[in-house]
């Protein structure tokens, strides 16, 4: 008796039975693993060599030398985004995109539309897609070649470098700046937000956009709309997008929204690069995310000022870093909170990480290896800096330390435990 299964018809049952994920552009660059509890090798020797603590300052460059650093200088700064179909295999059909300044508002119809967006980009083009992960997997299979290696952070792509016959592009994700949704810039920027958007998302098929169709029916088109009314406005409202009775302009329609969201981007995008450059003189095009702009921030105002601090590598580094552990997401014991007579409170704390760096300090100087003696409770307290000290004093001269400790009993079960294992 034959108990094999032909491959094709398992592939293809798996395939009915919504096993397959579509793995996206971006991810075909990094290495996904399964990382589980790893028991790191202990330390038999902390001593190292002087030159793993580097100390933090700045550099005395031309801007000829930081120009030679960079793979090119952006000459050309566009903000875009894409309308996609979302039937089976999500196809792009649409793309606007606005220059920096406003002065080019343009968009591009039919199946071929990210291929003649790059024909038209100019040489050192930066471009900004607001959640870049989505939008890159309709840019990136034409480009010409990927240069260097790509930034991605677990599932988010922040930026690719790459060329397009001969032309230098950058394409960056608008999200790892700012990390709002779309429709909460026009309140955040105090920007014009335009007519209500309704879109009948579902109607815009990849059947319907076959041979880049552009009629719709609007009988059809309200069935995928929940409000019609304001739909049939919007079609009136829209220059050229009634065709008749019935019909309507599927590609007035939709380059109506897409160029009104590209140009929120744009103007709220613009906005917030000119405030962080008055108050900090920071330019938001040189940075992938909040965070590298924040470090920056943090160096030119703390890290090189002070003098004092060092970058950290080899042991040092490597032993400090395993003091570090993340937050807590929990429970009270774990257990659900259910009452019948009071409300309960979910108390989220924010801006947690500003308020500790303002009320904490940051350790000077270089790690030293305590002595066996030193090791001791009693030791360390004894020689800990008070609270509001800054400066070595008598028996005060540790700012801080890093240990490892052996914990050999709890003597109290917090609701919210501190011990970490």
């Amino acid at each position: 008796m034959d108990r094999t299964t032909p491959l094709w018809d398992v592939m293809k049952t798996l395939w009915e039975c919504k096993y397959f994920e579509p793995i996206s552009y971006g991810e075909l660059f990094t290495y996904t693993t399964d990382l589980y509890k790893q028991n790191l090798a202990p330390f038999k020797d902390l001593t190292y060599a002087p030159k793993y603590c580097v100390q933090l300052k700045k550099k005395a460059e031309s801007k000829e030398v930081n120009k030679n650093k960079c793979k090119f200088i952006p000459e050309h700064v566009f903000f875009a985004d894409f309308e996609c179909s979302t039937d089976g295999f999500h196809k792009a059909f649409n793309i606007c995109y606005d220059s920096e300044d406003g002065s080019v508002s343009e968009s591009i119809w039919g199946q071929n539309c990210a291929t003649e967006f790059l024909e038209r980009l100019p040489d050192k083009s930066l471009i900004y897609f607001h959640n870049l992960s989505y939008d890159i997997n309709f840019i990136l299979r034409h480009m010409t070649e990927v240069k260097g290696t790509p930034i991605i952070k677990g599932s988010r792509t922040m930026q690719i470098t790459g060329l397009y016959k001969g032309r230098a592009i950058i394409i960056k994700d608008s999200y790892s700046v700012i990390n709002k949704k779309l429709k909460l810039f026009p309140a955040m920027f105090n920007l014009q937000t335009g007519p209500k958007e309704v879109f009948p998302y579902n109607y815009y098929s990849s059947v319907l956009l076959a041979n880049d169709n552009r009629t719709g029916v609007i009988s059809e088109a309200c069935k995928f709309v929940k409000d019609i009314e304001t739909f049939m406005k919007n079609i009136d409202s829209i220059k050229g997008c009634r065709i008749d009775e019935n019909h309507f302009d599927l590609e007035k329609y939709s380059t109506f929204y897409c160029k009104q969201d590209v140009r929120i981007l744009r103007e709220g995008f613009v906005k917030f690069r000119n405030d962080i450059l008055k108050e900090f003189d920071l330019n938001v095009y040189d940075y992938v995310s909040i965070c590298s702009i924040a470090n920056k921030l943090f160096e030119n105002r703390v890290y090189f000022p002070n003098g004092n601090l060092y970058d950290l590598s080899n042991k040092p580094r490597e032993f400090i870093s395993r003091c570090i552990q993340g937050g807590r997401c929990m429970l009270s014991d774990n257990m659900k909170q259910k009452s019948k007579k009071k409300l309960i409170a979910d108390f989220d704390a924010v801006s947690l990480y500003p308020s500790a760096i303002a009320r904490l300090y940051t350790l000077e100087g270089i790690p030293k290896v305590l002595k066996d003696e030193m090791l001791s409770t009693e030791y360390l307290m004894r020689h800990l800096f008070d609270d509001d000290q800054k400066e070595p004093i008598g028996e005060k001269f540790m700012s801080g330390f890093f240990v490892l400790i052996k914990i050999t009993e709890i003597g109290i079960h917090r609701h919210f435990p501190l011990i970490v294992w």
